[in-house]
């Protein structure tokens, strides 16, 4: 990972130190390729003015410097050819580099981050910042050792020649570039008011595409319609800006090559007038005039994209420079995680908890305890409070320390692989990536090639899924299209569940999982949730203890305790049998939902 600094310079140089070699070799093709390009016009220079001296007598030469000129030519065709590879692949590379780090830090970021930059933020960033700062890695560097060596090496030549023409051309080109450099100013401030404009527009856009059943439904066309165009609008004026002051720069220094040779006509023809100069030299002081307008317009867009590409790595750097919480904690030895979750019980000692936008606790002086081998149930109302438990268990909430311990071990201490790892969470709403039924729930798991087919299909059965892929088009093979469209709310939940079961773990938090299956599938996705405690064949238990988490009672039956929470309280605990009997809001629920099954 980059270094964390807030310099840009730094920040650019980690990545662009890594291919130094390439970059060497570049730069000795750049000095090679201008060293040839202001030698061509001197052997121009001797060829013309041989032509107005002795030409029959000297045929030979002349040949000689157009079989010379011929071969600087063919030489500088390859050596500028070789110059770009050795710059842009580098910016290829490190465009790669950047999105892997990007990806990864992304990835190790806490919820509280996506819940203040919106996704098409982040892909604005990914896709767009990335680019400006690929140019600058490559062509931008390129064409700054290029224009650097033509603008030492052509004006040396021009000053070789006549001294008082080079500074008769110099003095336009002061002229010009003060004038660019103002217009520079306005063109950097509208672009990073575009870019910012630009992540709106993408942040937007991607939050109405991924609610468009709700903006349908709700008949928020119009609105969803006019927020766009307004944010369109904005980034169109600030485009236009651009636009404007591109216009004006860019024509001054386009225009400065014609200006250029018509003083070096006017001026140098004065001068071969009065044979203070030879036809050859005014056409090679041409041709040098040419060479140094040409770096000079491309100093113009080198600035540009120069000013585009530090932005967008602003832009990158307020990810890859994000704070992960606990990064520096170690992870176990994996002997060591083993045994500590499986020997020693997960202890809840007085939980409470506060979120920072509210001003009362959802989680209020929580206390229980999960053994190896137990199976708890955890019932409550919505609000009550059970997801946030759950996220304080996993730690996609920061709970703090001395409130969950595994043993004696404070579970903030641990490191987030380790609780990952070792405490496995399927949620209510199952995500699915646009892959086949197979690649979803095994996610190229790295079981043993013999045992995976049958594994698989022993996982599917237990989910109450191996019927129902079997009659799929393709049966696991079968795509389920994005978000699992493909799929019912059932079918996307036991895919879920059997993402869950295929590997072992030392908790497995089923957070109202079943709540879109039928009665019947209930009962036998329950038995065999209970059967992942339970080594089959000398085979390691897929799961060391189970929490199931539902406001539905029937889930609870075979459960070893139950927890009932209410306002963030632990308001009920005890057996299935017993709590039925007592009254309460689990006796309730009880007879209830027993009503409605019958």
């Amino acid at each position: 990972m980059p270094p964390k600094t807030k310099s840009k310079y730094v920040l650019l140089g980690y990545y662009i130190k890594q291919h130094w070699l390439s970059y060497s070799l570049g730069i000795i093709a750049i000095l090679l390729t201008n060293w040839i390009a202001v030698s061509i016009p001197e052997y121009v220079r001797l060829s013309i003015d041989l032509l107005n001296n002795d030409l029959l007598a000297r045929q030979d030469l002349l040949w000689q410097y157009m079989l010379i000129m011929l071969g600087l030519a063919v030489v500088m065709i390859f050596v500028r050819t070789l110059s770009r590879i050795l710059f842009f692949n580098p910016g290829r590379a490190i465009e790669c580099q950047i999105k892997n780090d990007m990806f990864h830090k992304l990835m190790a970021l806490q919820k509280d981050y996506y819940e203040a930059n919106p996704s098409g933020n982040i892909i604005s960033r990914i896709n767009n910042d990335i680019t400006g700062v690929r140019m600058i890695c490559g062509f931008g560097l390129m064409q700054s050792f290029n224009i650097t060596s033509a603008l030492s090496m052509t004006p040396f030549k021009m000053w070789q020649l006549s001294p008082s023409l080079t500074l008769y051309c110099i003095i336009p080109i002061l002229l010009v570039f003060t004038a660019v450099r103002l217009g520079m100013h306005a063109l950097v401030r509208n672009m990073q008011a575009r870019m910012e404009s630009l992540q709106r527009l993408s942040g937007f856009a991607v939050s109405s595409l991924s609610a468009i059943d709700l903006i349908k439904s709700q008949t928020m066309r119009n609105w969803s319609k006019g927020r766009f165009e307004n944010e369109n609008q904005e980034m169109l004026i600030r485009s236009m800006k651009i636009a404007w002051t591109r216009s004006f720069v860019l024509p001054m220094l386009s225009n400065l090559e014609h200006f250029l040779k018509l003083l070096v006509l006017l001026v140098g023809g004065i001068m071969v007038i009065k044979a203070e100069f030879t036809i050859g030299e005014l056409t090679a002081f041409i041709a040098y005039s040419s060479l140094l307008t040409f770096p000079l317009m491309g100093l113009g867009w080198l600035t540009t994209m120069i000013q585009q590409g530090f932005i967008g790595l602003s832009s990158i750097q307020t990810v890859l420079q994000q704070k992960v919480p606990r990064s520096q904690l170690k992870s176990l030895p994996q002997t060591g995680l083993k045994s500590l979750f499986a020997e020693n019980k997960l202890t809840v000692d007085n939980l409470s908890y506060r979120y920072p936008f509210s001003n009362k606790d959802t989680l209020k002086n929580v206390s229980f305890n999960i053994k190896p081998g137990q199976v708890i149930g955890l019932l409550g109302r919505i609000g009550s409070g059970k997801s946030t438990l759950v996220n304080g268990l996993n730690r996609y909430l920061d709970m703090g320390k001395g409130a969950i311990f595994v043993g004696k071990q404070d579970l903030a201490e641990l490191s987030d692989n380790d609780i990952r790892s070792s405490i496995r969470t399927v949620t209510q709403e199952p995500f699915l990536f646009s892959d086949t039924v197979e690649e979803n729930i095994r996610f190229s798991d790295l079981i043993n090639d013999s045992e995976s087919p049958e594994h698989f299909h022993k996982t599917l059965r237990a989910a109450a899924m191996e019927e129902e892929v079997g009659r799929f088009p393709e049966q696991e093979k079968t795509m389920v299209g994005e978000k699992g469209i493909m799929l019912s709310g059932g079918q996307k939940q036991r895919i879920s569940l059997a993402r869950a079961m295929l590997k072992p773990c030392s908790l497995l938090i089923l957070d109202n999982v079943l709540s879109a299956v039928d009665y019947e599938t209930e009962r036998f996705l329950l038995k065999e949730i209970h059967k992942l405690l339970k080594p089959e064949n000398g085979m390691q238990a897929l799961a060391g203890s189970i929490m199931i988490v539902s406001h539905r009672v029937t889930s609870m039956e075979l459960a070893d305790w139950i927890l009932v929470l209410d306002e963030g309280k632990i308001a009920e605990q005890g057996v299935h049998s017993d709590l039925i009997q007592r009254p309460g809001y689990y006796q309730q629920m009880w007879e209830l939902q027993n009503e409605n099954i019958s």
